[in-house]
């Protein structure tokens, strides 16, 4: 981040809950809460002071057990719980969020994560209050069934240093699908048609093959951390056979020994359920923007075809969602870099899957068609 010497200022938005969003924030801050009371009862048992490593290893179990609360809300909650000491649980009304946990999707909407998934609310910007001070990016503040998010926001571009923000591969996606590779296919009557088309098509493979190598990666970390999950709780299962057999011995220390053993293995299988939930957060992310990337290919292709051959005939619609067989450009490259990155194979780019992908489609299509053929009358 780049430095300005200033603090972020604090943009507030006035969130415009729909049909279930104020029980489903409720929810939340209830969990979130109760939380806090955990946190509080641990802290005052070992006579702790704001220890966040040691309230995590103590608390994040307990937590997530006895709330439900996502992964994420814990970890930010205990860092949060600790910057504000001294809290009364019952009276708070504020609940962390970090870039994770909520998203603005646009000039009027929002996504938040609650227990039971990601809502997303409009919203209005109140205005601009002072310098941000938080720690975490922004703070879902509940009074009744008002709701309004508060963020950190850099108003002004640093003087001295300017910071280059990566564009991620969601946001390429978003950019396509918004109009940038449409401006060019809207071109093609000029003096080089085909060079544009190709050029505009283009782009939209590189997107694909990008968001199929993020998938990729995705889908290895999670392998691995399986299978590490699995070695680990293996291991436990075996300690207890091992410390009923020394217990018949009368090895009382070889017993306390191996219990010792299955909670630490225990402990690290509760990071490991974390670190999972966090990487299936990101996949669904990943699958997202590679289907977004090809169903954006899909109809750059259809709206060429039209441009070059037009027929009166067809109508804007004809031929739409019948594939032909096509060769999937680009992407044997980025999936060999998977297997190097990753050290695991991942599935090849073959005429067998293009195939699934199409009968998957197809299936898709007839679904809707009957469905809207049963709302027609008779």
């Amino acid at each position: 981040m780049a430095r300005s010497g200033t603090l972020p200022s604090r943009i507030v938005y006035r969130l415009l809950p729909g049909a279930g969003d104020v029980a489903a924030f409720h929810d939340l801050l209830a969990a979130y809460r109760r939380m806090l009371v955990i946190l509080d009862e641990i802290r005052a048992r070992h006579r702790l002071r704001a220890n966040v490593v040691v309230l995590t290893e103590l608390a994040y179990q307990q937590v997530r057990a006895e709330t439900g609360l996502p992964s994420r809300f814990v970890t930010l909650g205990i860092r949060d719980y600790a910057q504000h000491l001294g809290d009364s649980p019952d009276g708070v009304d504020a609940i962390p969020l970090d870039e994770k946990l909520f998203s603005v999707k646009g000039p009027s909407q929002v996504s938040i994560l609650t227990l039971a998934g990601r809502r997303t609310l409009s919203y209005r910007v109140e205005g601009y209050d002072g310098p941000w001070r938080e720690v975490s990016a922004a703070r879902l503040i509940i009074v009744g069934e008002t709701l309004t998010l508060h963020a950190g926001v850099a108003l002004h571009a640093p003087i001295e240093e300017q910071t280059t923000m990566t564009e991620t591969i969601l946001t390429r996606v978003g950019r396509i699908i918004a109009g940038a590779s449409n401006a060019a296919l809207d071109r093609l009557e000029n003096r080089d048609p085909q060079g544009v088309a190709d050029q505009a098509l283009r782009e939209i493979d590189e997107v694909i093959a990008e968001a199929r190598t993020d998938l990729g990666r995705i889908q290895a970390e999670a392998f691995r951390i399986e299978q590490r999950r699995g070695q680990l709780a293996a291991e436990v299962a075996g300690l207890a056979a091992k410390i009923a057999t020394a217990l018949q011995h009368d090895r009382e220390d070889a017993a306390r020994a191996g219990i010792a053993r299955q909670i630490d293995l225990e402990t690290q299988i509760g990071a490991l359920d974390a670190s999972l939930q966090d990487v299936g957060e990101r996949m669904a992310t990943a699958q997202s923007a590679f289907d977004a990337a090809n169903a954006a290919r899909r109809d750059a292709e259809h709206r060429v075809a039209l441009l070059r051959r037009p027929s009166p005939e067809a109508g804007d619609l004809k031929g739409y969602g019948s594939e032909e067989r096509k060769p999937r450009r680009g992407l044997d490259g980025p999936l060999r870099a998977i297997d190097r990155l990753t050290g695991l194979p991942s599935a090849p780019a073959s005429d067998d899957l293009d195939e699934l992908d199409r009968l998957h489609r197809s299936s898709e299509i007839d679904k809707r068609l009957l469905a809207i053929r049963r709302t027609l009358p008779s």
